[in-house]
Parts: structure tokens; sequence; C-alpha cells
């Protein structure tokens, strides 16, 4: 099943975190802390959503002097925040013919998973994909997928984060035809507003280009690209397991994505989806803190670290899974996901990023901070990444 080629996208993500100590006036308010209530602060200042359109290098009124931030911060994509819940979906492998169908594969032999979250898969000899009951899916084609086969993929040559530059001018060869990488995305852009099945409440906003090069001159594109809920983004890096639960697995995060292949000019050759929830609720928030204020309670986290670089800066939801590890998977159908907001500060760390024949290898290049913009917590994940410094 095709499926075991996801193993190490999931592991790519899976960065352990640390959970650090609130600040004291937060651990006293979380005791009254309610889903409907609204905390304040002391020595905070706090700003409406609307205003985080407007922050800038440039705007900020705090400069922490043990951090390094990027000349780049834009959060003019922010329409909301507060407190969201997803739910993922249910018996939505009712759909896999009309799947199949969609991308040019017409009653495939399906096969039925070993396991209740498990869904169906297919496979002719061109292409093989699956469809899950919570609503992920995935399809593999293409020459690319010869290659992965053979466990000779060609090596990932460019990587261009486009969550923090611009898209550089660059030319692909794909099966024969050049066309500019910018072209490239706009063309999986139309695919991914048209697909039926990414059809919801969530866009989808690219992050990262991957390019391989074989030996015959052709390139290969990988686009990952971060869901996003009224213009904040669904986080992909986030730690998923509990550090501090021994002895078992219990996942605490929940990791977001999608990821295309294009290897010919308009032509989607694989489709890998993280994560397809539905939105069931929202109690979007009048005032968030602000982000000199969320500058402020890092450099506190930090103040053992002399100068640390960032990356990038994003706000974000983070999605807790609602559910008993005793007798769930987080990954079972109609989970309830709960999401916080948190600005999230990426530092790169010394760690390389893998050549993995699918994923997102980003996540093993940084580390990162993150303060909820709710309620002030800041957790990170430096300790189990050893991570002292850049």
């Amino acid at each position: 099943m095709k499926k075991a080629l996801l193993v190490p996208l999931i592991a790519g993500i899976c960065l352990l975190t640390g959970c650090a100590e609130a600040p004291d006036q937060v651990k006293e308010n979380m005791k009254d802390y309610g889903v409907n209530e609204q905390i304040v602060l002391d020595n905070v200042t706090y700003c409406s959503p609307a205003e985080l359109k407007n922050i800038t290098p440039d705007t900020l009124t705090y400069q922490p002097k043990n951090l390094i931030l990027p000349d780049k911060i834009d959060f003019s994509d922010v329409e909301d925040v507060g407190l969201v819940t997803f739910c993922s979906k249910e018996n939505f492998s009712v759909n896999k013919e009309d799947f199949a169908a969609q991308i040019g594969v017409f009653s495939p032999k399906w096969t039925k998973g070993d396991t209740a979250e498990a869904g169906w898969d297919f496979q002719t000899d061109d292409t093989s994909g699956y469809i899950l009951e919570n609503g992920r899916f995935a399809f593999f084609s293409g020459k690319y997928e010869k290659y992965v086969a053979d466990e000779n993929y060609p090596e990932i040559t460019n990587r261009i984060y486009l969550g923090r530059e611009s898209c550089p001018d660059i030319t692909c060869n794909l099966n024969g035809t050049s066309t500019s990488l910018q072209q490239v995305i706009d063309s999986a852009d139309e695919w991914i507003d048209e697909f039926p099945y990414l059809d919801g409440e969530l866009t989808y906003k690219i992050r990262t280009a991957y390019i391989r090069h074989d030996n015959a001159g052709n390139d290969y594109v990988e686009l990952f690209y971060q869901p996003m809920y009224k213009g904040v983004g669904l986080s992909y890096i986030t730690h998923l397991m509990d550090p501090n639960v021994m002895g078992s697995i219990v996942i605490v995060a929940m990791s977001s994505g999608l990821s295309v292949n294009i290897e010919s000019p308009g032509t989607i050759s694989t489709c890998v989806t993280q994560l397809n929830p539905d939105v069931v609720k929202e109690e979007m928030a009048d005032k968030v803190i602000d982000f000199d204020s969320a500058l402020k309670l890092a450099e506190e986290k930090l103040s053992g670290f002399n100068r640390l670089k960032v990356a990038e800066v994003r706000i974000e939801y983070v999605l807790k899974p609602i559910y008993n590890p005793d007798k769930q998977s987080p990954y079972g159908e109609h989970i309830t996901m709960e999401a916080r907001p948190v600005y999230t500060f990426y530092i790169p760390c010394e760690h390389e990023e893998n050549n993995y024949e699918y994923g997102i290898t980003e996540a093993n290049g940084l580390v990162y901070v993150n303060v909820d913009m709710l309620d002030g917590t800041v957790t990170d994940n430096f300790s189990v990444n050893s991570f002292h410094g850049n």
C-alpha cells in the first residue's frame, strides 16, 4: 500500500517539544480560565486582530536584545483569530470512486486497510492512491514514482522558502518544456482551488518549493502548502507527542499540510494530504496579546541565549486532538481538535534537512518558540533537540 511512503513525511515533522513554565500571572489566571473567557495579564498590552495586519519590523516599539528578527514580518493575511474547533471527517471513503475518477482512474480495484482508520487504497500500472475515513487522501503517479520504487530518487537541489522570500526567477525543465517556477506555482494553485475534495472552509498557502534534477535533465518540483483558516495557518511543525507521558504515545498536536508534485506543465502527478478537517465552531477574540508583548514573553523564555537569529515569524493554530488514548486513535473519524492561536518564532538549528522521497524537510532545520496569543503561555522544542543556540 502506497501509504507507507508517508512515513518520512510524518517523521520529518515529529520534532520533540518542551513546555516552558507560563509567567506567574498566567498560571494564576489559568485557574479561572474558561472557554468563553479572555484572560487579561499584567504588563502585557493587547491589540485587535485587525491591527495585526499593520505590523512590520518598522512598527515595533520593543526591540528584543537576544533575538535577531527577520527583515520580513507579515501578518497581512490574518482576517480573524481566536479559539477554533475542527473535526476530522467521517465515512469519507464513500467518495472513493469519484475521487479516483477525478484523477483519471476509473473503476480501480480497491483494497480495504487492516485498521479502522486505514480506509481504502488502489494500485494500477500507472497510479496508486488511498482515501481514509477521516478525510485524508493521496495519489501517486508519473516518472518520479518509478525513481521512488527503485529507491533511486533524485536529491533535492533547490529549497525555496516562500514564506521568507519572494519567488526567485528559476526556470524548470518539466518533461522537455521550460517553465518558470512561478508558473508552476500558479498552475498548482489553480488545481488546488478546483479539486473538489479540497473544497471547504480552508484555503492553502504555498510555503516551500523543492526542486529535484535527474540525470536526464528533467526537473521535479514539489510544493508544500499550509492549510489556512481566515488567514491563519494550521501548524505543521509543532511537535505531535506529549513528552511528559512515558511508556505510551499521546498525541497533543495534529500536523497539517498539503504536498503536490509536478513533473509536466499543468499536471499534478502526486498529491498527499496530512489533515483535511472541517470547522465546527469558532469563538473569535476581540483582542489578543500584541506582538511587542509576545516579543517580551519570548525574550524572557530565551534569556539564557545570546542573539538568536529568527528565520521567520508566523501566526498559526496549534490543533490539540480531544480523544481517549486508550480507546481511540487521533487519526480516526470524527475526532475533535481544539485550536489555539500562537505567535511562532522559527529559529534555524544545526540539524540538516533530510532528502526524503516525499515530505516536509523544512522542519528538520528549525526549532521554534510559540507564544499563545490568548494566555501568554510559552512553549518550545529546544531541549529535546539539544539546541544550544545558532
